[in-house]
């Protein structure tokens, strides 16, 4: 990475902290990171900008870029080839992060990764089981009704 780079997360970094800060102190040295709703290609970013913000006091810059550069690597493995997530898709990852100063490390843990699908999408996804479900709920109300029927005709 630049330092043309860093600097300009850094500045951002600094703009979010004073708009909005994505990040929640879970205790001492720990935070739970959040990107927000983004698209997944934006991630990296995001996600390196929220841990300066949380982490810019206690750890040194050099040190998180570090260690989200890591957390960022595993992530696109995840988002990239395991779950085929397309880089327009809309996402919202969260991690509990944590900074252990006498390693000078940060560890990142309960990594979770939300894909939100479009309304359009999940119409066409689900309208097999949607049509299903009518079906038998149509033939359930027909079988009440036979039953029905059936108990006038013994109760008679």
């Amino acid at each position: 990475m630049s330092t043309e780079e860093t600097q300009r997360d850094i500045e951002r970094a600094e703009e979010y902290e004073q708009t909005t800060m994505r990040a929640s102190a879970l205790g001492e040295n720990k935070f739970e990171l959040s990107t927000g709703l983004i698209i997944a290609a934006r991630y990296a970013d995001k996600l390196r900008r929220v841990a300066l913000v949380a982490f810019s006091k206690i750890a040194p810059k050099d040190v998180i870029l570090r260690d989200v550069s890591e957390l960022n690597k595993q992530l696109y493995e995840e988002i990239v080839n395991k779950r085929k997530i397309d880089k327009l898709d809309v996402i919202r990852i969260t991690v509990e992060a944590y900074y252990d100063k006498e390693n000078n490390k940060l560890t990142f843990n309960n990594v979770k990764i939300i894909r939100y699908v479009p309304e359009d999408e999940c119409e066409s996804r689900y309208k097999p089981v949607m049509d299903e479900n009518q079906k038998l709920k149509d033939e359930l109300n027909k079988l009440k009704e036979s039953l029905n029927n059936l108990l006038k005709t013994l109760s008679s």
